[in-house]
């Protein structure tokens, strides 16, 4: 049985799966709450839509359908991420405690393939939550003028999320003897790279800081009564307190929140919160994604400049902040975490079995 652990037949990996997904659809809730998350979604849209098309001209719906497009997106975020672990995390200790496990395991499926079978159904299951939502979604993309690469973007990152976490469940469900343990570890580890990061990020702020001499630029007015608009752009070189909150930025790097925000159109290399407008075509993930980019850059001498392009003596020569992508590194660490996690969901698989818990059933 050892040299066949990692055996893998599209046959016995479709009949894993099937049967997972009939166990998990067969309830009518099930139905009904996807029923109820179309019609609510559905809503959110044409609430939201229909007082701009009723007061507004027709320019003034694409800025509103861009940022209800990132809301809804961002809403089917934390609905795979509040649905995914309690359908995965007790898969397999939960079928060991019913004892259809070791039926399982004394077929000729593989430990690969039952594990597999349960990732591709709890996958599925998850992801029933984004393909509903495409109906109301689709129809804001398009009148906000989002571009298809967008779209695509946003689907990926959510479907890649979802497999890590529905990964990490199997893995969880495999090394805990109860299911309510591995379920409440699976929500333990989401509400941490979800909730608790960004408040330690946060709080960084006060120890992350250090006294540095920094040349600021201010306008300056030497006549108050003629035109306001025209100053000179004076440089003064003071001792201030600058913090660095891009040491701690790798607390941010798993966060799905910012991940998705990753996924948004890039911002002008001169953007920044202050001088965004709707020509980076602004909704929730492109303010986001600006804001962690401008976090995650380390100081940089235009951080200080407050003079405007129209005053004399306008610095030229400063350049503009470094922006790292912060992806990259989230996908690295939800993928070898996820694939750790098979690595062990199906070594805990095998049989036979060196270690059982006390009082764990077998069949």
């Amino acid at each position: 049985m050892r040299n066949g652990t990692f055996s893998l037949r599209p046959r016995g990996l479709w009949l894993m799966t099937s049967l997972e997904l009939r166990q998990r659809i067969r309830s009518v809730r099930w139905y009904v709450a996807l029923g109820v998350w179309t019609v609510v979604l559905l809503g959110i849209g044409l609430l939201a839509l229909a007082p701009t098309l009723y007061t507004s001209e027709w320019g003034a719906v694409a800025p509103v359908a861009r940022v209800m497009f990132s809301l809804q997106m961002l809403l089917v975020l934390f609905a795979m991420l509040l649905v995914t672990p309690a359908l995965s995390a007790g898969s397999i200790n939960g079928d060991r405690s019913a004892g259809t496990l070791a039926t399982l395991q004394a077929s000729l499926l593989s430990p690969l393939e039952i594990v597999l079978g349960k990732l591709f159904a709890g996958l599925l299951t998850g992801l029933a939550f984004l393909v509903l939502a495409m109906p109301s979604a689709l129809p804001l993309a398009f009148l906000g003028d989002i571009s298809v690469l967008y779209v695509v973007r946003v689907v990926l990152m959510i479907c890649f999320l979802t497999f890590c976490v529905t990964a990490i469940g199997l893995g969880l469900s495999a090394l805990t003897q109860r299911q309510l343990g591995s379920v409440v570890l699976a929500y333990v580890l989401v509400f941490g790279v979800t909730v608790v990061g960004p408040i330690l990020w946060g709080t960084s702020m006060v120890f992350l800081h250090q006294e540095k001499e920094v040349t600021t630029y201010y306008t300056e007015y030497t006549d108050y009564e003629s035109d306001m608009d025209s100053g000179v752009c004076t440089a003064h070189t003071e001792t201030q307190e600058v913090f660095r909150m891009d040491l701690s930025q790798p607390v941010l790097w798993p966060n799905p929140v910012v991940m998705l925000a990753e996924t948004a159109p890039s911002p002008r290399p001169d953007s920044s919160l202050e001088n965004i407008d709707d020509s980076d075509h602004l909704d929730a993930l492109v303010l986001l994604k600006t804001g962690m980019r401008e976090a995650a850059s380390p100081p940089h001498p235009a951080d200080h400049n407050y003079c405007s392009p129209q005053d004399e003596g306008y610095p030229t020569d400063l350049g503009h902040p470094t922006s790292f992508p912060v992806w990259p590194m989230g996908v690295a660490a939800w993928g070898l975490l996820a694939l750790a996690s098979l690595a062990v969901a199906v070594l805990r698989v095998a049989v036979p079995i060196r270690r059982l818990g006390k009082g764990t059933r077998i069949a």
